[in-house]
């Protein structure tokens, strides 16, 4: 079964691969768009350079350190909503002002506080923060009250509360916070690098690329990005089920 998935999802993939392809020889036009061929090309030529890992290692750890900041943070408050209803009234405005606040705005309050080499771990920080505050206070608040009143009437440790009772109530909330933190702190901690322009960084090669009309290297720096977002979404989503198993 698993087999025939990952062939589905590799033709998928090799058929989008194909109209990417198409469309950049209609275009003919290797500024406007450069197809699949060229961006690999682009690609290799990067991957020659020592600083290109340097820049990619960077950056990923930057968001990487971001959002576990955000994650712990969003979990302790969210904890800490779930048993004082004083502190949820209080946080309420607060979260939902950095959830409409548009993230450029972040990125420049960030520069000005602590510079270019900081601004990706806080914007990354800031944008996983309410994602994860609020996938688990709702986890929280979905708990089965019967089972906590169970647990109180038998005297269950915490500890033991935590691993069978609140961890599976838990369980889904964080792996969609998880899945949707990891690509949302990449995607702001880069766009924070273009803006901030910090040395050796994947936001500082798109710019890069893009003052020098490179498509096909912006596209390689944007396909790197994607890929690094995968990974450690994949990496960080393997270690949650193996702790909330």
């Amino acid at each position: 079964m698993k087999t025939k998935k990952y062939i589905r999802t590799t033709l998928i993939v090799l058929i989008w691969l194909a109209l990417w392809q198409v469309l950049a020889v209609a275009v003919n036009n290797s500024i406007l768009l450069s197809g699949p061929i060229d961006t690999v090309k682009a690609l290799i030529t990067l991957g020659s350079d020592p600083a290109f890992y340097i820049s990619v290692g960077k950056t990923a750890g930057k968001i990487l350190l971001g959002f576990l900041i955000g994650m712990l943070l969003g979990s302790v408050l969210s904890v800490l909503s779930y048993r004082f209803s004083l502190v949820k009234d209080f946080l309420s405005p607060f979260v939902s002002v950095i959830k409409s606040i548009p993230v450029v705005s972040f990125i420049i309050i960030a520069l000005i506080w602590a510079g270019s080499s900081n601004v990706t771990i806080i914007v990354s920080s800031i944008i996983s923060f309410p994602i994860f505050y609020k996938n688990i206070l709702e986890g929280l608040f979905a708990t089965d009250p019967k089972m906590i009143e169970l647990a109180k009437v038998y005297q269950m440790k915490t500890s033991k509360k935590i691993r069978y009772i609140y961890l599976p109530s838990l369980s889904p909330h964080i792996k969609s916070a998880v899945s949707l933190a990891i690509g949302m702190a990449f995607r702001g901690g880069i766009t924070a690098e273009v803006v901030g322009q910090p040395i050796r960084s994947i936001g500082n090669g798109l710019y890069r690329a893009k003052i020098n009309l490179a498509t096909s290297e912006m596209l390689a720096w944007t396909l790197v990005a994607v890929l690094s977002a995968f990974l450690i979404e994949k990496l960080i989503s393997f270690i949650v089920k193996k702790v909330l198993k």
